[in-house]
């Protein structure tokens, strides 16, 4: 008994250290696994808030909990809530015949504002950059646009200008590089003016709206006038008085 004892201790005393050495090399193997997953949920993270252009850190924490959580509940939004942005309707409108084309779209409150907006155009100052979104069919895009701007309104104007007309009116006015004139203020059919708060406001021609849709009923509006590559003697003329005033300030 005493010897098979001693076989015994001496086998458990031999295996011990490969024993001690495999649960050392699995718990590395282990470590290394989930810092792998990891990395790799940084790099999605960060994936994100690249192609959604977030810079403040601050916000990311909060922000990426917004996108994640309209990026998996969505369709289910689309049943139990009113917001209709993402049904098939409202996309196929927005993005119809958008080839070469740039799209903006700008939300207010009122029906009777984007009803006027239609019939006159678009006010905004300095740039319509300020108050108007940029869009693609990016899906991630436009949920991240759409989930914090919906607050604005429920009425969602589309502007849509030609690539054609808009980058003709960019190049020509590189060449001159006046300060602070952009290209929608050269797409106006009427004078600028100024406002109570003495701001210069300028109105883009209504050519360039598309309609509007309200993504609460999904009502879908068309401008009759709507043409994203529209052009005229006005835009031209605003161009030449530009290069005439820079010409003779050098």
């Amino acid at each position: 008994m005493g010897n098979i004892f001693s076989i015994s201790s001496l086998i458990n005393y031999s295996i011990r250290p490969y024993l001690e050495l495999g649960l050392f090399l699995l718990l590395i193997v282990i470590i290394g696994y989930l810092y792998l997953q990891l990395k790799k949920k940084d790099n999605y993270i960060q994936l994100i808030f690249d192609k959604l252009n977030i810079q403040d850190p601050e916000l990311k924490k909060e922000e990426l909990t917004k996108i994640l959580s309209k990026l998996q509940i969505v369709e289910l939004t689309k049943i139990v809530t009113k917001d209709k942005f993402f049904n098939d309707n409202i996309l196929n409108y927005i993005f119809e015949d958008t080839q070469e084309k740039i799209l903006l779209l700008h939300y207010t409150q009122e029906k009777a504002i984007a009803d006027k907006v239609c019939k006159e155009g678009f006010q905004f100052r300095y740039s319509f950059y300020k108050t108007a979104y940029k869009i693609t069919q990016d899906r991630l895009d436009l949920i991240y646009k759409h989930s914090r701007s919906k607050y604005f309104g429920k009425n969602v104007l589309i502007l849509s200008i030609s690539t054609e007309i808009y980058n003709y009116y960019s190049e020509e006015l590189k060449k001159i590089s006046p300060p602070e004139a952009f290209v929608e203020q050269i797409l106006t059919e009427v004078p600028p003016f100024h406002d109570e708060n003495n701001d210069v406001v300028y109105t883009l021609s209504n050519k360039f709206v598309k309609g509007y849709f309200n993504y609460e009923t999904g009502k879908i509006t068309g401008n009759p006038e709507f043409n994203p590559n529209f052009d005229c003697d006005i835009f031209r003329k605003k161009l030449a008085r530009l290069k005439d005033a820079y010409t003779k300030e050098k």
